[in-house]
């Protein structure tokens, strides 16, 4: 299932599988002046490919690795196009691993693709994006801002201003830290991979911003007061069973706070 909409000379594709009617995860992929953010999930690709002949796709770039952003770069490489990335993400989309069962089903397996390494900036016919490395989601991970129009596409580092769960690879405090660089950049249009066009989206970056150093606050305070991890877990707000069954442990609360308890490495240079 794809769905268009236009904002101006950005158009979006929300993408997913479906069962039985209904979207299993959303995702999506963005093209302005000839460029491709992202190629999409691997199970969606015949109808990505049509995407590509349709709209004459001359440039792909990669927001991070993970297979529902990159799934689609070997049909890229079919067409004479090496999709664009931070150099800490080729070997994985050159060589990718087999995905847990849960991302098989929502997204499928990957093809290895040839993928060239980005530099500062990226350049279409009437637009210059800089390339702003914005770690903790995924070390690759990379944003795009075009200041002359004020669009900013995050890719997954916004998602949404509240997070239940949190992967069991992400870095907190490198996503911090990317974060509070996207705000100080003070975005006039915020374009996020899964939720498409944040409106007021300044503003819900810098909220979950906010919302990530006041946990990380009560995390270490809850351990101060003695708590271990497990029943720090228990002490966060919310729900994630759903999360931790679906994803075999992979999403959980509790990777919060092994996350916050560990030290800040040196972040990007």
């Amino acid at each position: 299932m794809i769905i268009a909409s236009d904002h101006g000379e950005v158009r979006y594709f929300r993408m997913a599988r479906t069962a039985f009617g209904r979207a299993l995860y959303w995702t999506g992929v963005y093209f302005v002046d000839g460029l491709l953010v992202d190629s999409g999930p691997p199970n969606m690709r015949r109808e990505v490919a049509r995407l590509v002949a349709e709209l004459g796709v001359r440039q792909c770039v990669t927001t991070h690795h993970h297979e529902d952003h990159s799934g689609n770069h070997a049909l890229l490489n079919a067409r004479g196009i090496a999709p664009l990335a931070h150099p800490s993400g080729i070997a994985h989309m050159a060589a990718p691993p087999l995905p847990d069962l849960y991302r098989r089903v929502t997204w499928g397996s990957p093809r290895p693709a040839r993928v060239a390494a980005l530099g500062e900036a990226l350049e279409t016919p009437a637009h210059r994006f800089e390339v702003i490395h914005t770690p903790g989601h995924a070390e690759d991970h990379v944003a795009l801002f075009e200041p002359d129009r004020g669009w900013l596409f995050t890719g997954d580092l916004y998602l949404a201003p509240r997070l239940k769960v949190l992967r069991d690879d992400e870095d907190v405090h490198a996503m911090i830290a990317s974060l509070r660089r996207l705000v100080a950049l003070v975005p006039a249009v915020v374009f996020c991979q899964h939720r498409g066009f944040v409106d007021n989206g300044t503003e819900l970056l810098r909220r979950k911003l906010q919302f990530l150093v006041e946990l990380g606050g009560r995390i270490r305070s809850l351990r101060e007061c003695g708590l271990d991890e497990e029943e720090i877990a228990r002490a966060l707000p919310g729900d994630d069973l759903i999360w931790r069954l679906w994803t075999g442990g992979h999403f959980a609360k509790r990777h919060f706070v092994h996350a916050f308890l560990r030290p800040a490495e040196p972040g990007p240079r």
